[in-house]
């Protein structure tokens, strides 16, 4: 319920990116409050989550920007 409410009000777009950054906001989340430690490995999946966003954006606005007719 909570998921559709979301799409509805956000879009489908930015409601994925929320879900993908759930797990870097959790990692970091459980080390300033629980004081766990973060491995390299959780560094390497959010630095992994982060650029796949990053260029999964990038990629959407050049499109976008092509769509209406504009350049960068």
């Amino acid at each position: 319920m909570t998921w559709n409410f979301a799409v509805r009000v956000l879009g489908s777009v930015k409601t994925s990116v929320y879900i993908y950054m759930v797990p870097v906001i959790t990692t970091v989340t459980s080390a300033l409050i629980l004081k766990e430690t973060i491995t390299k490995t959780a560094v390497c999946g959010i630095a992994l989550t982060l650029v796949g966003l990053f260029l999964s954006e990038s990629r959407k606005s050049k499109k976008e920007c092509v769509k209406h007719g504009y350049a960068e």
